[in-house]
């Protein structure tokens, strides 16, 4: 959710997306899909994320095999080089990755936003990062009390700027829901309402950043400024 829209919008301009994941997320078990079981996990979301890459028409999907719920506690210097080595082999001509907030939190999602920050400094790449507006978490917020789902772990954090602001066409929300869809092992009760409904799920498709390079004059709503043909 948090990259469909921009995925799928710039695939759809004719741009080659790669995606480089850490993590096969083996602790993230729910007892999804039936009949499977947690030590199967890592390859059961290798499958899901095949998937959706297809869904979405990503390029190229790098995975690799840091801990799950663990990768701050693993080697930096050597994910730093990893992910200047993949920026230097994949020459891209702009760079997404998580912010200081890792979204909601996430340890992982913190750790790699942070190597990716280092690795990246200096290069002089065209670098942004995941940042919702107050706009879009007042929306998600009081769509989960509304919801009536209690307390969620996924608590997002808003951002003081956002320099992108993508929102979805239907055709790339029917997209995003695809993707989504793919994941089955990480379905809950929250995921079964947001695809049960387009207003909700836009929201979560609704994708925005921060551009660490400085911020642009107004907020890019097509296309990131650097992938413009």
């Amino acid at each position: 959710m948090g990259n469909g829209t921009l995925i799928a919008r710039h695939v759809a301009a004719g741009c080659a997306v790669h995606l480089v994941c850490a993590t096969r997320g083996a602790a993230g078990w729910h007892g999804r899909p039936q009949g499977r079981t947690r030590e199967e996990l890592p390859s059961i979301r290798t499958g899901e994320l095949e998937h959706a890459a297809q869904a979405l028409g990503l390029a190229g999907v790098e995975l690799w095999d840091y801990p799950d719920g663990g990768v701050a506690a693993c080697d930096q210097q050597e994910i730093i080089g990893r992910i200047r080595e993949a920026a230097e082999r994949l020459r891209p001509d702009a760079v997404v990755g998580w912010g200081p907030d890792g979204g909601y939190g996430h340890p992982d999602h913190i750790a790699v936003g942070a190597c990716t920050d280092r690795a990246l400094a200096g290069t002089g790449l065209p670098h942004y990062q995941m940042g919702l507006d107050r706009t879009a978490v007042d929306a998600y917020l009081r769509a989960i009390e509304k919801l009536g789902l209690g307390a969620v772990d996924m608590v997002p954090v808003a951002a003081e700027r956002v320099d992108a602001i993508l929102e979805p066409s239907t055709e790339e929300l029917a997209i995003v829901r695809r993707a989504i869809e793919c994941h089955d092992s990480q379905r809950n009760a929250l995921v079964d309402v947001l695809l049960g409904d387009d207003h909700l799920l836009f929201w979560m498709a609704r994708n925005s950043y921060v551009r660490v390079a400085g911020p642009l004059p107004e907020p890019a709503t097509d296309l990131l400024p650097e992938l413009r043909r």
